[in-house]
């Protein structure tokens, strides 16, 4: 794989810069910052991002930011990259879009360019395809160091003494042994809180997004509320207009009846109304007293007939009985003698008895004596039960009384027997007066020479024309004073100028005026309530609009969280693994890797001097040696250039080991400054023969220089 070129919008020093690249050997000159390191972690970042150490130190130094683009190609397809990274007031928000240039659209979403493409992490990037300046100072880096720490942590920083150290402890900071603490159960309820906020979201939203279709149909429906009210009311109000225009038309034509009656009635000439009603009343009352008197007499006979003797035998007897107070005093007496025999009963009862047992005794001593005794007790118990008989026919005697007669009924007969003939005696004289009065009104009658029928009848006839001609005229009066009334309030003028034939009120009469009225009226209720309605609605969302979060955003920043937690979990998962795993990954390293990378290192080494160095030792510690011609020494005791190329034939083996994937572009920043021409010459021969793509970065022309002596390669000035 290599880059094809690079778009920097900003970052570090540099902004709105490009460059294009070759897939072989490309030169990058340029002096102290001028921006080549910057370049090569801008590269660095469109694989892997910025780790938040390294932010604040790599973004723009103008705009607090970085973004930009990387072009590559896979020999098979080429991408584009686009990264940015931006600070808020919350953080950092980073955007990553992986584009294929074959059709150009997005692709790979979520996944990391480096890992994808190299198939390595952005550690064992750095310790492997991104060589650094090797030399610090004049001593530069242990190469023994460097090499146990590349192959055991792939960080070239860290001591590998420390790895058990350093992994217990990301693997404490992520969960706790516990746990309950550690970025893991951060997270945990970071996504607990998350999908709570994203249930309470979805319910916010799905409110509002009911309540925005709820209010659309209410705006629609008092639309079409205030319309069918409009029309209605304008049909109805045509309707009313024109109904009030032929009343005031009839109006007229009863004021010119009634004027017409009136004229009639005055032509007439209506005879004296006291004179008739002074005859009518003399008639009525003549005929109401015949009436009264007959009704009279028929009362009499009825009452008379009801305060005869009375019929019922019983009723007789118990008057005959003298009533109620005869009937208890007669019950009274049996039960006084009843209570008389029975005291006599009980008298006799017990002296018989006493006379039976005192008979006992003395029958012991004289026979004769207690016989006398005994017999005159049995006389004694006779006279009791007799007693107890009569007593008891006494009782019978005075509850058969009691029971043959219903007092409070008779009574109650002989109350209306009572008040009958009463009633009678006040309705003969009834009779007596209603005669009486009927012969005066006769006498008064006689006075009129018995025509006070015929008389009547002739002004009753006269009476009657003139009084049907009032009656009309009357009716017509209380229509015209009503119709008035209805009118008062309305202008004739007026009704007349609002009418308007154009408008069709043929499907309106009186029978269906009160069905459209009630629908205007319950159209126009319904306007005014859906109009209030929308008002709450709109309160309503007015409401929960500031209060409704993002779910799309919620959602993302869950699956992020969700995502995170994944790869902490398979990070913590790999952390307890390695932690177990360090000194058994140790052994079979120093058995397999190790002599490999030595044999590969050697090879390397052995071109990059001339032959000089023709077999490096590894041992148990990894620690490095050379064979020289004063024997086995360590790299340590070696010139720090040697070192440096020992340490690039290192770097370069484990690409070659490492990178099945894909090949990477190699960076190198200022790693040859301590090598000779010789040196450098050859593996600059190294590097140009081989199928990745480098990209030095220098600040001298001696790396060009020695490179046109090898064949092509592209330089860059920055």
């Amino acid at each position: 794989m290599y880059i094809e070129k690079l778009h920097i919008d900003t970052f570090g020093r540099l902004s709105n810069y490009d460059m294009e690249l070759s897939p072989g050997v490309n030169i990058i000159e340029g002096g102290n910052e001028s921006g080549k390191s910057t370049l090569a972690a801008f590269i660095k970042f469109m694989f892997y991002g910025i780790p938040s150490r390294e932010r604040a130190s790599q973004v723009s130094w103008s705009t607090g930011g970085a973004a930009g683009s990387l072009t590559i190609n896979t020999g098979s397809h080429r991408y584009r990259i686009e990264r940015a990274l931006v600070s808020s007031g919350n953080g950092w928000r980073e955007a990553l879009q992986l584009v294929d240039l074959e059709n150009n659209m997005p692709c790979h979403k979520g996944e990391c360019p480096g890992e994808l493409f190299l198939g390595v992490d952005a550690e064992l990037f750095s310790a492997t395809s991104f060589v650094s300046q090797l030399g610090t100072g004049t001593g530069g880096r242990s190469v023994a160091e460097g090499v146990e720490n590349i192959l055991f942590s792939a960080d070239e920083t860290v001591n590998t003494q420390k790895a058990a150290a350093k992994l217990d402890a990301a693997r404490v900071a992520l969960l706790h042994k516990n746990e309950k603490g550690g970025r893991l159960y951060e997270l945990t309820n970071e996504c607990a809180a998350m999908e709570a906020r994203l249930a309470a979201a979805l319910n916010i939203n799905n409110d509002i997004l009911a309540k925005e279709a709820q209010l659309a149909d209410v705006k629609k429906n008092r639309a079409a509320a205030a319309e069918k009210a409009k029309k209605l009311n304008t049909g109805i109000g045509q309707f009313e207009a024109r109904t009030l225009v032929k009343l005031f038309e009839r109006m007229h034509a009863l004021e010119k009846r009634c004027n017409e009656l009136k004229a009639q009635i005055d032509r007439a000439g209506a005879p004296d109304p006291a004179e008739m009603n002074k005859l009518k009343d003399l008639s009525d009352r003549i005929t109401l007293m015949k009436q009264t008197l007959t009704e009279a007499e028929e009362r009499w006979n009825t009452l008379e007939q009801s305060s005869a003797a009375p019929e019922d035998e019983q009723l007789r007897d118990y008057m005959e009985r003298g009533g109620r107070e005869g009937i208890e005093a007669e019950a009274s007496g049996y039960r006084s003698s009843a209570r008389a025999y029975l005291g006599v009963a009980i008298a006799a009862l017990l002296l018989g008895i006493a006379g039976l047992i005192a008979g006992i005794v003395p029958l012991l001593l004289s026979r004769e004596l207690g016989m006398m005794w005994i017999l005159g007790g049995i006389l004694l118990l006779a006279l009791s039960i007799t007693m107890f008989i009569l007593r008891g026919r006494q009782t019978a005697k005075a509850e058969e009384l009691e029971y043959a007669y219903d007092c409070d009924a008779l009574d109650a007969a002989k109350e209306a027997k009572e008040a009958s003939a009463e009633a009678a005696k006040f309705a003969y004289l009834a009779v007596e007066d209603a005669r009486r009065r009927l012969d005066e009104l006769n006498a008064e009658a006689e006075g009129y020479g018995g025509s006070l029928d015929e008389a009547l009848a002739k002004m009753s006839e006269k009476f009657s024309a003139v009084e049907d001609l009032k009656t009309e005229y009357d009716k017509h009066s209380n229509l015209l004073s009503g119709m008035r009334e209805q009118l008062s309030s309305y202008n004739e003028a007026e009704l007349r100028s609002v009418i308007d034939l154009s408008i069709d009120i043929s499907d309106i009469d009186a029978a269906n005026l009160p069905a459209l009225r009630r629908d205007a009226g319950m159209a126009s209720k319904m306007a005014v309530s859906l109009e209030k309605h929308e008002t709450e609605l709109e309160k309503a969302l007015a409401a929960l609009y500031p209060t409704a979060e993002n779910p799309s955003k919620l959602d993302d920043r869950l699956n992020a969280l969700k995502q995170e937690r994944a790869a902490l979990e398979k990070k913590h998962a790999a952390y307890v693994l390695a932690c177990e795993k360090l000194e058994e990954a140790g052994s079979h390293l120093r058995e397999s890797v190790a002599p490999r990378l030595a044999a590969n290192t050697t090879k390397l080494m052995s071109h990059i001097t001339g032959g000089r160095y023709h077999e490096l030792g590894v041992g148990s510690q990894f620690e490095m040696s050379a064979d020289t011609e004063s024997g086995q020494k360590p790299l340590s005791a070696l010139s720090a250039g040697t070192q440096d190329a020992a340490y690039l034939s290192l770097r370069l083996s484990l690409i070659d080991l490492l990178y099945r994937k894909c090949p990477p572009p190699v960076i190198y920043d200022e790693s040859f400054s301590r090598m000779d021409d010789e040196r450098l010459t050859s593996l600059l021969q190294l590097v140009r023969a081989g199928e990745l793509q480098s990209l030095i970065l220098t600040s001298n022309g001696r790396d060009a220089s020695l490179m046109r002596t090898l064949g092509e390669f592209r330089q860059i000035k920055m």
